[in-house]
């Protein structure tokens, strides 16, 4: 079993895109996530290579600072 990190919102926002599913197979530096902001678009990159275990949003979802959006199992 290997590490497991979460991925958080820097801002509160709301979802434009997911680009990932549970099960799917992610590299560090891919944009997963598009977050909407006050004034700003932000892509949200994987911070490592591994699979996608959970996805805790969906497209259009209204989320706060600090919320997990995503967690990602690291491959060793």
């Amino acid at each position: 079993m290997g590490l497991k990190y979460d991925v958080i919102s820097p801002f509160a926002g709301t979802i434009k895109r997911i680009r990932f599913q549970a099960g799917d197979r992610v590299e560090e530096g891919e944009v997963i996530f598009t977050l909407v902001g006050p004034g700003k678009t932000v892509d949200i990159l994987s911070p490592v290579t591994g699979h996608a275990v959970g996805v805790e949003v969906e497209q259009g979802e209204v989320v706060i600072a600090g919320m997990i959006l995503m967690e990602i199992t690291c491959v060793e």
